[in-house]
């Protein structure tokens, strides 16, 4: 059997140290609530923000949607009208347009040269000068010179 001595000249080291202080039961403070609730929160205002974000995308996407509606609409609207315009300018359709307001094809044509200076003279009567009479400042010499040029082969 064993058997426990205490030697009092080396004393315990409990008893040499100050006695302890008594252990006290706190109330836990509130600042573990707060954190659960700030996080709770975050996640509310993330899980908003993803809500609101979609949405809009849904309002942006029936808005293009409504676009391309439009641009084929005026797509198809166009070539109508281009197919109208092409079947109004169609020598046929003129040709009867004309008939129906009393016009007949005129039976020959003959073009009429007007000498440049002869055109320069009336112009210069009704005092109105055409930019391609004043700029056309050649004369029947010059027309000439050319003609001898190219027939003789020297000026």
């Amino acid at each position: 059997m064993a058997v426990a001595l205490k030697i009092p000249v080396f004393g315990s080291p409990r008893q040499e140290r100050e006695p302890r202080p008594t252990l006290v039961l706190v109330q836990g403070s509130e600042r573990r609530y707060y954190r659960v609730f700030t996080i709770l929160s975050a996640v509310v205002a993330v899980m908003f923000c993803i809500v609101t974000l979609r949405a809009h995308m849904a309002q942006q996407q029936m808005r293009l949607d409504k676009l391309n509606y439009d641009i084929t609409r005026a797509r198809s609207h166009f070539e109508t009208l281009r197919a109208e315009r092409a079947n109004l300018q169609s020598p046929g359709q003129l040709m009867n347009r004309a008939s129906l307001m009393g016009l007949v094809p005129s039976l020959g044509i003959r073009m009429v040269a007007i000498p440049v200076s002869v055109a320069a003279e009336v112009a210069a009567t009704v005092g109105k000068v055409d930019s391609d009479v004043a700029a056309h400042s050649e004369s029947p010499l010059d027309e000439f010179g050319r003609m001898k040029a190219a027939v003789v082969g020297a000026p």
